[in-house]
């Protein structure tokens, strides 16, 4: 099997365990999902850090599948980011340098990645006055009390102060947070930790009324739709790590539905499964070639075709070439069967 390169987009100059793997992923995931995310991470320092599934496997005395399975859970998580080569075989192994966001920062600006993180990176307890204030007014209870029955269970203080943070450091208003719990619960995400990111992704794209959000959510859940309609996905809704990938295609990327689904329609007909890791490799080639439209598509489409014609064509007159070139041996088989009766009567 090929080799695959390992590499990194964190800063880290010796095997430094992030805290945050160790508060929140670590005491969640498989005891042998933990070792290879840790001998990885011990890996990625080393000089040569290409291997292959086999080796790895070997290390840990069990089978590539096992493997597999271990980096998939921990791309579900958006710790690594994984790459194929067109036939489908891995080929990459990056780890992200946000837990929660596989968004490269290189097409940012500052005032988006400021927008982007600024919950995730504001780490203060909220002030107890302004909280108990918060929680007083009639407004603001009322959304408790609502979203206590959207979410069916008693909020804690943790939750209030998720919300709090919203109000007070994203400055959203109450109906826009309203909007916001309801919109994520109607799709299935109870979880505030969901409803955070999608707070964060609100004030990264400027969106502080409702309006504007229902407007987002309408072009998002059309590219959705198209998405999970090109994977044949039926009868659920998509999870965060698949959302993500939508986000980077069009947000990152801004690559148009069209380009989206082919990539989607083409990772089913090469690996047969709905993988979002690898319609990302696909729509990540095509944007490092600057491949925008589906006439670029067709265009490199016909420039392999024509390339892969060469090959074949070099190939087949360097095998003539080689069967016209062969020496065949001339034999005396009159003196070998003179020589095979003699020994006959020895």
């Amino acid at each position: 099997m090929a080799g695959i390169t390992l590499y990194n987009e964190q800063p880290l100059a010796a095997t430094c365990v992030p805290n945050l793997f160790i508060d929140e992923y670590m005491t969640r995931a498989n005891g042998d999902y933990v070792k290879i995310y840790l001998y990885l991470l011990r890996s990625i320092n080393l000089l040569d850090c290409s291997f292959s599934l086999s080796r790895i496997a070997d290390h840990f005395d069990c089978t590539e599948r096992d493997i597999l399975r271990a980096l998939k859970y921990w791309e579900k998580k958006k710790l690594f980011r994984l790459e194929y080569e067109e036939g489908g075989s891995l080929s990459g192994i990056c780890f992200l340098n946000d837990a929660h966001d596989d968004i490269s920062a290189e097409n940012d600006s500052p005032k988006d990645l400021a927008d982007r993180f600024i919950a995730a990176s504001r780490k203060r307890e909220p002030d107890p006055d302004r909280m108990k204030e918060f929680t007083k007014q009639e407004d603001i209870r009322e959304l408790i009390f609502i979203t206590e029955q959207y979410l069916g269970r008693t909020l804690n203080q943790t939750d209030l102060s998720t919300i709090f943070s919203w109000y007070d450091e994203l400055h959203f208003p109450e109906e826009l947070i309203e909007f916001l719990i309801e919109t994520c619960v109607s799709g299935g995400h109870t979880s505030l930790r969901y409803m955070q990111r999608v707070a964060e992704d609100y004030a990264a794209k400027g969106i502080t009324s409702v309006e504007q959000a229902r407007d987002y959510a309408g072009s998002s859940s059309a590219l959705a739709h198209a998405v999970m309609k090109a994977f044949g996905i039926r009868g659920r809704n998509l999870v965060p790590s698949e959302t993500d990938y939508i986000e980077t295609w069009s947000a990152r990327y801004a690559f148009s539905t069209e380009m989206i689904s082919e990539a989607c329609a083409r990772t089913m007909n090469t690996i047969h499964e709905a993988s979002f890791s690898y319609a990302n490799s696909i729509l990540e080639r095509w944007y490092r070639a600057g491949i925008r439209t589906m006439e670029d598509v067709k265009k490199a489409d016909e420039a392999h075709r024509a390339s892969t014609r060469k090959t074949r064509h070099s190939q087949t007159i360097q095998a003539a070439s080689r069967f016209a070139n062969f020496q065949q041996r001339e034999n005396d088989y009159e003196e070998i069967q003179n020589q095979l009766i003699r020994k006959s009567f020895q």
